[in-house]
């Protein structure tokens, strides 16, 4: 770590932030959902960043100390995949209108009000005025910092709290993952590639490979065809989202088909898929196409389902929650090490005898933070008056996505965001019921666990999937393990509060509903906000018992989860797998039609020419990653200095 990485890393962040930033909050072309669009894996700043730096190469080597090496143009991009996240749509600009929608949406037919009093002081400025010209836009656009200060400040807390929690918790896991399973990260070959010398599967440099340039010149004619469609549809172009088979199927009882298959053509998740293995891609397809099969079933038999079978977001909670078991379990003998190490060195300064000098943080202190990390969100939610046990289920469960999704990025490297459960409030309400939690005069622990309810429905728990990441990119560019943590929560905590400030700069100056809506309901983050604090209000107004039919399908999901481990380590060639299951099962909609494309693609490259034909073609299938998220850059760039609408309203798509 140079000095002038760091500063570099610094000038960077900064820039790539207020990048993305514009990029989803300000510059998106009306469109309530182009934050969630802008939300590739990894971050596309990030990549330009790198490639940037690569470029610029050839220019440094007359600075002092030589040109950029590969361990500073690696550092750059770990600094950047932890600082972007924190100002996106899934992060902070969906906590600030969270804290503040109860408040300014209150209405005599809600219980808003009732709600937001109930909330802890420190939770958002308890001035009105502060709140609505947030929303609507101040006179003067100045930010009244003084009464938000306070409330910002609490939240990076708590914030970092849950985020040195879940680094702790990974990096339990990274010699089990690294070294004993060997899981190959897929997602890190696209910097790899950027600043190696050969790229995977080829002796030739990466930009030097022509199968890369053919890939990138296919994306990029898919890509203007898709504008030129935009501009004219009688231009013929596959655009993101070009089907839905509700055209075909119409009649009873084959319906449901038509509102699950939407076929999208992403190039980002065709090339990542390549790298993903084939059982994998069979399990994402089939299981997703599974769910409506589930209710064509239904109806030919006369069955009369409950509303919202089969249940599909709770099956993957039942899944989430089974993969946490299997995944201590599979790494249970090394985490025992660890654990051990860990208590006897306290105990008798010795332990048992393991080398941890080459782990990004010691035994004791990975196994002391997660112990302490999670001790201490418990003690926070005691304090704003949240029972223990309804805490200690809530943030287990919230947990749990983190460490789940981290391993399946590690494994499979699958480039989404989605596909993780949904808030572990739903999950509670779902088996207890919504009457113990507003049970009684005082709504304070049900409305501290609806606000900590953003955490699951954004980006703020799966992001922790790059500080995984990020300690096998150390590894494998020989960088200081050591360095990895503490330069994940300086950049962390730093990155939140530069977040913050673009953030309500940018809502006091244009106000919160206009911007990406054009509506007094504001863009994506206000509705989200708006959809939970309805359900809360409902759940007020009239509490109910145990949801039985959500609960099976969560049983029903954990069960199917522990029965496809337990198929493998029965039957090595059984074609389905876990991953593919809890990834695809809900959010499958934009990764089924190209798991399914990629897995016919392999399915044929493994037959005509086995590993060597797959090993040449890994060059090809990465071009086309890496021009998706060039292309998406390139766009970005476009919009900001033409206007928003100079591409017809089209914009890459990578939610």
């Amino acid at each position: 770590m140079t000095l002038r990485a760091v500063i570099l890393a610094v000038i960077l962040s900064l820039a790539a932030i207020f990048w993305m930033h514009q990029a989803s909050l300000v510059q998106a072309p009306g469109l309530i959902y182009a934050p969630v669009y802008l939300l590739s894996v990894p971050p596309v700043p990030a990549i330009f960043c790198l490639l940037l730096l690569v470029a610029l190469v050839p220019l440094t080597r007359r600075l002092r100390g030589g040109p950029f090496t590969k361990k500073e143009l690696l550092f750059v991009f770990m600094v950047l995949v932890i600082a972007i996240p924190p100002v996106t749509f899934g992060v902070l600009e969906m906590l600030v209108p969270w804290i503040t929608a109860p408040v300014y949406f209150a209405a005599p037919d809600n219980n808003y009000m009732l709600l937001a009093d109930a909330m802890p002081q420190w939770f958002y400025p308890h001035d009105y005025e502060v709140i609505r010209t947030m929303y609507e836009g101040s006179d003067n656009g100045r930010v009244p910092w003084g009464p938000w200060l306070y409330p910002l400040g609490m939240w990076t807390l708590f914030m970092t709290l849950f985020v040195f929690t879940g680094m702790c918790l990974v990096t339990l896991f990274r010699k089990q993952w690294v070294e004993n399973e060997r899981l190959r990260y897929p997602l890190l070959f696209i910097p790899l590639s950027i600043v190696e010398k050969q790229a995977p599967g080829s002796r030739a440099p990466f930009f030097r490979n022509p199968l890369v340039w053919i890939a990138m010149g296919i994306v990029f004619i898919h890509h203007v065809l898709n504008v030129a469609h935009s501009y004219n549809p009688a231009v013929m172009a596959l655009m993101d989202r070009s089907y839905w088979a509700s055209q075909v199927f119409t009649e009873y009882p084959w319906a449901p088909y038509g509102g699950y298959l939407g076929f999208f053509h992403r190039p980002q998740v065709i090339g990542l898929a390549y790298f993903v293995p084939l059982d994998i891609l069979f399990s994402g397809w089939f299981f997703y196409l599974m769910q409506p099969t589930l209710i064509v079933l239904s109806n030919i038999f006369g069955i009369s389902a409950a509303p919202g079978f089969p249940f599909r977001s709770e099956q993957v909670t039942g899944g989430y929650f089974a993969m946490v078991f299997i995944i201590f379990w599979i790494g249970r003998h090394e985490i025992g090490k660890i654990i051990r190490h860990a208590l006897g060195s306290v105990a008798t300064g010795q332990g048992e005898p393991m080398d941890d000098s080459d782990e990004p943080l010691p035994h004791r202190f990975a196994v002391f933070g997660t112990v302490a990390g999670f001790v201490g969100l418990l003690i926070w939610s005691h304090v704003l008056h949240v029972p223990v046990a309804y805490s200690f289920v809530f943030f287990f469960l919230l947990m749990s996505v983190p460490l789940v999704y981290s391993r399946i990025r590690a494994e499979a490297g699958i480039p989404t965001m989605w596909g993780t459960p949904p808030s572990p409030l739903d999950s509670m309400m779902y088996a207890i019921g919504t009457r113990p939690l507003v049970h009684g005069p005082n709504l304070g622990k049900f409305a501290v666990l609806s606000t900590f309810a953003w955490m699951a429905r954004g980006y703020f728990g799966p992001q922790i999937g790059y500080h995984a990441e990020n300690e096998k990119l150390a590894d494998d560019a020989e960088i200081n393990p050591r360095i990895i943590p503490p330069v994940i929560m300086i950049t962390f905590v730093l990155a939140c509060i530069v977040s913050f400030y673009f953030i309500l700069t940018d809502y006091y100056r244009f106000g919160a509903t206009a911007l990406y809506g054009g509506t007094t309901m504001g863009g994506y983050n206000v509705r989200c906000a708006v959809t939970q604090w309805t359900r809360s209000s409902g759940a007020v107004e009239l509490p109910s018992g145990p949801m039985t039919p959500q609960v099976i399908g969560m049983v029903g999901g954990a069960l199917l989860t522990f029965a496809l481990v337990i198929m493998r380590w029965a039957w090595l060639r059984v074609p389905f797998h876990p991953i593919g299951y809890i990834t695809c099962a809900s959010y499958g909609y934009c990764l089924w039609w190209s798991f399914f494309v990629t897995w016919l693609i392999k399915g044929v490259v493994h037959r005509l020419g086995g590993a060597r034909l797959y090993r040449q073609l890994m060059p090809f299938f990465l071009g086309l990653a890496f021009g998706d998220l060039l292309a998406g850059g390139i766009s970005w760039i476009i919009m900001a200095i033409l206007g928003p609408d100079i591409l017809g309203g089209y914009m890459v798509q990578f939610g």
